[in-house]
């Protein structure tokens, strides 16, 4: 018997096959597109930033991972100048700590703005951080001073952006941040004193508080040349000015400043504990060492015995310890050590600090610099330490950013980036 299969059936199986060829079609598409795609990239957790200070400045911006790896993300212009590593301080033509400074770079405490200096022709950006971490430029400004700006620090309670220059007179100037947009304040004020009327500073920082502004001077007079080497005048020797203290009034002005003995020798630079208004660990770059210190009411500071770092890279030292960062727990400071090429843990404990471990973090640069101990360097500059327990730390001759994990004393290296040669300053995150 034949089969009679009717026009409309036919139709339909024609259509059925038809559907089962496309989504054949489909699927093999799907999976060959399955083979050939990329792995997902990793999801950022939070962020991190640095500044290329390069000619054109921008800020470099990192993804920071659950591992503490990093990814970039991107590199968003300045709208300024960098120094591209020359080293206005020192008139070397291509150096690392090119500002010789720190906090270059910094955010608000809830991380809805950051900003950064620009050496190469003195003026500050302002960012606004996204929700995803991504920076938008929105405003940079001169900062009315011919010395370089080199560190900046942010009151987020009178919403006012100081911006330090390594020289004075006027070594501080401040803007109000106002719809994103940096106005100026007219007033300045200087680091200078009676004794001494051209002193070179490092950093400043504000109380967590908001109630202080903090800044270290390094020298009480500009290096100059000598027989046997540029002729230094240490801040903080026979005299205890090398830690300036300014209150912050309501309207973020500074007050007359108090000053104080930072504790040792050319102090560099200071991070206060995490949770604490009142205690910070301060670095020395001759003084081969860090100091653990409390701020007053009054903004009078006392000091805890110097704990001095590891010579045996370079016996004669200085060890050049600029840079500190702190663990999560409060319970160690990282202190890079410019001149040695390494880093050096500290235990922290009541008012004292002791030394824990003196060989961290020895990177080798290109061989080309030698800073003041004699030997060559990577010249690791800026670190910034996590809440989740990673340290960043910069080696810019070695062109070179590493991502640490901290194990008590010690830390381990999760991973290493490149970074522009020499002239990174800077490192911010959260």
């Amino acid at each position: 018997m034949k089969a009679i299969i009717h026009s409309s059936t036919a139709g339909v199986l024609a259509v059925a096959l038809l559907a089962l060829a496309a989504c054949s079609t489909k699927q093999e598409a799907a999976s060959e597109d399955m083979d050939s795609a990329e792995p997902a990239s990793p999801t950022a957790t939070s962020h991190l930033y640095t500044q290329t200070n390069e000619t054109d400045n921008s800020i470099i911006h990192y993804g920071r991972m659950a591992d503490g790896t990093l990814t970039e993300m991107d590199r968003v212009a300045t709208g300024g100048k960098g120094t591209n590593g020359f080293k206005p301080a020192t008139g070397e033509e291509s150096a690392p700590d090119t500002l010789l400074s720190a906090y270059a770079v910094t955010m608000s405490r809830d991380h809805r703005w950051l900003f950064n200096v620009n050496a190469g022709d003195q003026s500050v950006s302002a960012f606004k951080v996204g929700a995803d971490g991504h920076l938008s430029l929105t405003d940079t400004e001169a900062t009315g001073e011919k010395a370089p700006p080199s560190s900046v620090a942010f009151d987020d309670k009178t919403q006012t952006l100081y911006v330090m220059h390594t020289l004075g007179p006027n070594h501080i100037r401040s803007f109000k941040l106002q719809d994103g947009n940096l106005v100026a304040n007219e007033k300045s004020y200087t680091l200078n004193y009676d004794k001494f009327d051209n002193r070179v500073a490092t950093s400043i920082v504000v109380s967590p508080d908001g109630r202080f502004l903090l800044a270290d001077v390094l020298f009480n007079a500009p290096p100059a040349a000598g027989p046997d080497g540029p002729k230094l005048t240490p801040s903080n020797a026979g005299n205890p000015d090398g830690l300036v203290v300014f209150p912050i009034t309501s309207d973020g002005s500074l007050g007359d400043p108090v000053l104080n003995d930072a504790g040792a020798p050319t102090p560099f630079s200071l991070a206060f504990l995490r949770g604490s208004n009142t205690q910070f660990v301060n670095t020395f770059a001759a003084g081969n060492g860090a100091v653990l210190s409390t701020l007053a009411a009054d903004g009078t500071v006392s000091n805890g015995p110097l704990a001095t770092v590891d010579l045996s890279l370079a016996p004669n030292g200085p060890s050049e310890s600029c840079w500190v960062s702190i663990s999560p727990d409060n319970s160690h400071a990282f202190v890079t050590n410019f001149g040695l090429g390494n880093l050096t843990s500290f235990s922290i404990s009541g008012d004292t600090l002791t030394s824990a471990n003196g060989s961290l973090g020895l990177v080798e640069g290109d061989g080309k610099f030698m800073a003041f101990a004699g030997i060559p360097t990577s010249g690791p500059n800026d670190s910034w330490a996590s809440e989740d327990g990673f340290l960043y730390q910069l080696y810019p001759n070695a062109s070179t950013l590493i991502a640490y994990r901290i194990e008590g004393k010690d830390l381990a290296e999760v991973g290493r980036y490149p970074i522009p040669y020499n002239s990174p300053s800077g490192l911010a995150g959260f």
